[in-house]
């Protein structure tokens, strides 16, 4: 990490892998203007992830900025996880489609049942040309698994629902209680499951070419599962 330090001229200065590797070791043929996207932003994402990675093994932090630098990762990586399976879902053919273009909503007046409150809203809906409607991370992780489009351990996906709920804290306004906060919610464990969560996934077949490419994160998943072992 010193060799980043401007003051200091370093020959051989640390610097992550290339953005043309993690590109070209992706299975992803760049045949879209969407492709290609994903593409580009898995290599950028995968290379701050590398140098996430740097900063939490070389740095001595406060407990802040070390959790801030937790709740990073997982949402980097859950964002690299979502491109992946949007492109899956859509190579496979198992994007949600609609055939309905909403037009208008009709609503009723309120009406008092049992002290309740209650309204009835009605839809108008005009057929259409079959066209992709979005489709949000839960959905396509259940998508992903039900229709067994990965090769992988499917004990990973409880797991990753889990990590979802992390990714929503984004939105710094969520949380149930006063101490529901970004301090109390990311610590080692979460970025440990996310680390072995996105590995697995970033190697599986369907993705990867060459898993060496990834070694950076398999040493650290190796030595925490030894850890968790001895402990």
């Amino acid at each position: 990490m010193k060799t980043l330090i401007n003051e200091f001229k370093y020959k051989n200065r640390w610097y992550p892998q290339p953005i043309d590797w993690y590109k070209d070791n992706l299975k992803i043929l760049s045949s879209s203007a969407e492709n290609e996207r994903i593409i580009c932003n898995f290599a950028y994402n995968m290379q701050y992830i590398e140098f996430i990675e740097k900063e939490l093994t070389d740095l001595k932090l406060s407990s802040v900025i070390l959790t801030m630098l937790y709740k990073t990762y997982i949402i980097t990586s859950m964002g690299i996880i979502e491109s992946l399976f949007s492109y899956l879902l859509k190579e496979k053919g198992q994007w949600k489609v609609s055939c309905w273009d909403e037009i208008c909503t009709f609503q009723a007046n309120e009406k008092v049942i049992d002290s309740e409150q209650y309204m009835i809203k009605n839809i108008l809906c005009k057929k259409c040309e079959p066209k992709k409607i979005r489709m949000d991370l839960d959905s396509m992780i259940k998508k992903v698994e039900s229709k067994n489009l990965l090769n992988i351990d499917h004990s990973i996906f409880p797991a990753l629902k889990q990590l979802r709920e992390l990714r929503n804290r984004v939105h710094l306004h969520i949380g149930d209680k006063y101490n529901d906060h970004d301090y109390n919610n990311f610590s080692w464990d979460e970025i440990c499951l996310a680390r072995k969560i996105l590995y697995t996934i970033i190697t599986c077949n369907e993705f990867c070419k060459d898993i060496n490419m990834y070694k950076f994160m398999k040493v650290k998943i190796e030595k925490f599962d030894k850890e968790e072992f001895i402990l």
